[in-house]
């Protein structure tokens, strides 16, 4: 039995370890593992022998650790280990695999292996080694294929001398090598596999491995400092430099083998697509967040019948007409497979990006720091911008305020937020070409006060929704759009909405009997050129704090008398330019009102009620016309009664608003209608001729 074959012993911290035959396996316990180089000549089939986790173990200065004739493979990981010396490993001649991880390795003897030949692969992660020794040098390794320095921090390949005529894989991510060139690579020439990411690269010598046969994968992934990787080889199949510093131009020309490219996350600004001619077998090509504008269309020209993979998203792509023919081709390829933006296809550059000229604002552009200084307002004025990306202002706390106004051809895109801000609190858009406002695109902006949108293309506010993450929300400005359709309880819940202008939106009516909105904080809405022909009592009972109304220049030929009884703020109505042809307000229920405009009603007639009243009612009316910009109203009224005093061959001196002089008989209040509505089709004429 202990002569099986496959003998294994694994010691736990325990005391405890395992002896395994074939695929059998015994518990051993032992009070102390390392007694003395003999301790396992009981076990002549041993290959293995696996100390982990002894915390107090550390190899003897002056004597081998372990005299075995077979072992093969040796492990102590988690140990106490500082130092290899001459002789600890003297006495094991088949030793081919030793993994000291997780030790405070920081010395080893330049002839610590001379008496192990056969030895193959070295695993020293996590440990303290700086140069190997004081010299270093290693010798007596020519047969290893592996070696494994993985978080040696102050690590350097170039201040070693280790001859690996044989080392087919090479890694020391973490450690602290500065640059690559053909001297050191000269001493590996079988090297297939280098990884050397998160060092402090900062140069690779065009031709560092040139004359390496086997070479095959290159990573160097997170070195900061790299900003040039323009390097040649015949037969390296990967290659790998995300997150450093590469810049300028990318060319792959001197790579003609090349099949797996990644380099995401740099700065990279130009591809020299024609360079990928030379990369018959490129497979993959990951380009992901970088600076690069131009759309890569002549790469998919190209003859690259292996092609599989292609990323670009996160660069600043800028717009152009030939996307649309890029993103053709780049789907029917099918060429998104593991993008960064797979996960959320609404940001893939095909998705958010517009397929005609123009420009897009990006976080990585290098103006956008120019524009993001210790400023309260940003300005884009008529800069043809169709996208601007959501995380443009994110960690910027000076900019409160954006300005967009006369981007002729920005629209809101339909599945994506507009802008993402904690900051941000007045956006302007003023003369786009915004078509619709979605459930997303105010969604990232909570201290949001006020929106301006004036001279865009809204169609409908179809949604309650559309301002639910805005609760700060203070002045909406619609005016000049399309809106056929505003939800009745869009600001129901916005209880810091203060002012809406809706002008010029000339297919927006109401109903009779129907709430046009409710709104329990609006005090000023502004309803100028709209196409309201109706108004009864119920359409603003939904406006309870409405101070200021402006319904000029609309179609409203009916205003019924409690129109405004539900609004006991109200303090300025505009009702000028409009097809009345009767005012019957109840003018003594409004105690608020201030301003009362009529001008340019040109059929207007005083209901026979007023007439009864006109003695209390005339100094109103008076008061109320004379807040208005326009001032004819009560001037007619004051004509006609000086008209009606000639009429009536009255000798006294004629005081429209005294009150002995007002006529209140059915006979010349019909009269007076008339002669009234005469008098102000006469100043309409006279006035068109000026």
């Amino acid at each position: 039995m202990l002569n099986a074959r496959g003998l294994r012993i694994i010691l736990c911290a325990t005391t405890v370890f395992n002896i395994t035959y074939s695929d059998k396996s015994v518990c051993v316990s032992t009070n102390d593992p390392i007694t003395h180089p003999k301790m396992y000549a009981d076990y002549p089939n041993l290959w293995m022998l696996d100390m982990s986790n002894q915390t107090k173990f550390a190899f003897p200065q002056s004597r081998v650790i372990l005299a075995h004739i077979k072992l093969a493979r040796f492990h102590c990981n988690n140990c106490s280990v500082s130092s290899i010396y001459k002789e600890s490993f003297a006495m094991l001649p088949k030793l081919t695999h030793l993994e000291l991880d997780r030790n405070n390795l920081s010395y080893i003897d330049a002839d610590a292996f001379e008496k192990n030949p056969l030895l193959q692969r070295v695993q020293l992660v996590e440990n303290n080694l700086l140069k190997i020794n004081s010299e270093g040098i290693l010798r007596h390794v020519t047969f290893v294929s592996s070696l494994n320095l993985d978080f040696n921090p102050g690590f350097d390949i170039n201040q070693v001398q280790i001859e690996l005529p044989w080392l087919l894989y090479f890694s020391c991510k973490h450690c602290n090598t500065s640059f690559v060139d053909k001297s050191t690579m000269k001493r590996w020439q079988r090297l297939g596999y280098l990884y050397l990411s998160d060092n402090h690269i900062d140069r690779v010598e065009f031709d560092a491995f040139l004359d390496m046969p086997r070479f095959k994968l290159l990573n160097v992934d997170r070195n900061r400092g790299l900003t040039n990787l323009t390097i040649q080889s015949k037969t390296l199949l990967t290659l790998s430099a995300e997150s450093c510093g590469l810049e300028g131009i990318l060319d792959t020309s001197n790579l003609k083998a090349l099949e797996f490219l990644n380099v995401r996350r740099n700065n990279i600004s130009n591809i020299y697509e024609r360079g990928f001619e030379s990369n018959n077998n490129i497979q993959t090509i990951l380009l992901d967040d970088n600076l690069i504008e131009k759309i890569p269309e002549k790469l998919l020209n190209i003859t690259l019948y292996k092609l599989d993979t292609l990323c670009i998203d996160r660069n600043p792509l800028q717009p152009s007409e030939l996307l649309e023919e890029f993103n053709t081709k780049y789907s029917t390829k099918r060429l998104r497979r593991g993008c960064l933006d797979d996960q959320n296809p609404t940001k893939a550059f095909e998705y958010i990006l517009p397929t005609q000229n123009g420009v897009a604002l990006y976080t990585k552009q290098a103006n956008a720091q120019v524009y993001q200084e210790e400023i309260a307002k940003l300005e884009h004025h008529s800069q043809a911008i169709v996208y601007i990306e959501e995380d443009y202002f994110a960690e910027n706390s000076k900019v409160l305020s954006v300005i967009l106004d006369n981007n002729s051809r920005y629209d809101f895109p339909e599945n994506q937020t507009y802008l993402k801000s904690e900051f941000i609190e007045h956006i302007s858009l003023v003369n786009c070409s915004i078509s619709g406002i979605y459930e997303k695109t105010f969604m990232k902006l909570p201290n949001l006060k006020s929106i301006n949108l004036k001279g865009n293309m809204i169609s409908s506010l179809y949604s309650a929704t559309l301002f639910n993450h805005n609760p700060e929300l203070q002045s909406v400005n619609l005016a000049n759009n399309l809106v056929k359709l505003i939800a009745i309880n869009l600001f129901e819940h916005h209880q810091s909405l203060r002012y809406l202008n809706i002008n010029g939106n000339k297919h927006l009516s109401s109903k009779p009997g129907n709430l046009f909105l409710f709104s329990p904080s609006l005090e000023t809405l502004l309803c100028q050129f709209c196409n309201f022909v109706h108004i009864d009592s119920f359409m603003f009972q939904g406006l309870p704090n409405l101070k200021h109304l402006d319904l000029s220049y609309n179609r409203i030929t009916i205003l019924e008398k409690d129109a405004f009884r539900a609004l006991i703020h109200l303090k300025h109505v505009d009702l000028s330019n409009n097809h009345l042809t009767a005012l019957g307000l109840e003018l003594h229920l409004m105690k608020q009102l201030d301003t009362l405009c009529l001008s340019g009603n040109l059929k207007i007639t005083l209901e026979p009620e007023y007439v009864g009243g006109m003695k209390q009612m005339a100094n109103k009316l008076r008061q109320l016309d004379t807040k208005c910009e326009d001032t004819t109203f009560f001037q007619n009224i004051t004509e006609l009664f000086s008209f009606e005093k000639t009429t009536n061959k009255t000798e006294e001196k004629y005081d429209p608003i005294s009150n002995d002089n007002i006529i209140s008989s059915a006979s010349i209040v019909i009269f007076r209608s008339v002669q009234f509505t005469i008098i102000l089709v006469q100043i309409f004429y006279q006035w068109l001729g000026t």
